[in-house]
């Protein structure tokens, strides 16, 4: 999570100085592959259980 401190007390709004963000930690990175993993499999696994689901019916 990048935050940004701003010096809004000078009215030049041109000097206004960012700071850098921090680079993500392991650990943050882990749980990102970790929760697009999961999104993959339940995008992939959810139409071909209902695919099932119809032709069970069907049948």
């Amino acid at each position: 999570m990048a935050v940004r401190n701003f010096d809004l007390t000078e009215p030049q709004s041109s000097r206004l100085i960012g700071l850098e963000s921090a680079p993500p930690r392991r650990q943050d990175l882990r749980r990102t592959k970790q929760r697009f993993m999961l999104i993959a499999i339940v995008s992939l696994t959810v139409p071909f259980a209902a695919a099932l689901l119809v032709l069970g019916v069907v049948r």
